[in-house]
């Protein structure tokens, strides 16, 4: 499934090179933090929650998918400290996060609060 999300979905790949340039858009991004889809097979749970969540929410956000290489160096950046997690920022600020494989509504309750809360400085 996060194969599926770049692919056919067209979410990019974030490495720590690009971060700062896919941040500079204006708007809503998620950042999958995917860990290693083999050792965490709730990774892809978590991204066929994401596809249907943009679904949900047309055009509310845009989603990069972490470069599994580029993870360790980019949790401390955003507060990750379990995979899988998405982390929203507004404007390249942080705005939440949730960790893990969670319940559907957990999921539409936070994105609805975290797309009209502002961003942390």
């Amino acid at each position: 499934m996060i194969e599926r999300l770049i692919g056919i979905e067209g979410c990019p790949i974030v490495t720590t090179e690009n971060l700062d340039e896919f941040l500079a858009l204006d708007g809503m991004v998620v950042l999958f933090f995917t860990g290693d889809p083999r050792q965490r097979p709730e990774s892809n749970d978590v991204a066929v929650v994401l596809r249907e969540m943009a679904s949900v929410f047309p055009g509310q956000f845009r989603i990069g998918i972490v470069d599994h290489l580029a993870e360790e160096a980019l949790k401390p950046r955003f507060g990750v400290l379990v995979v899988p997690t998405l982390v929203y920022l507004r404007d390249g600020k942080f705005v939440g996060l949730i960790p893990r494989i969670q319940d559907w509504q957990v999921y539409i309750d936070k994105t609805r609060d975290f797309l009209g809360a502002p961003a942390s400085l």
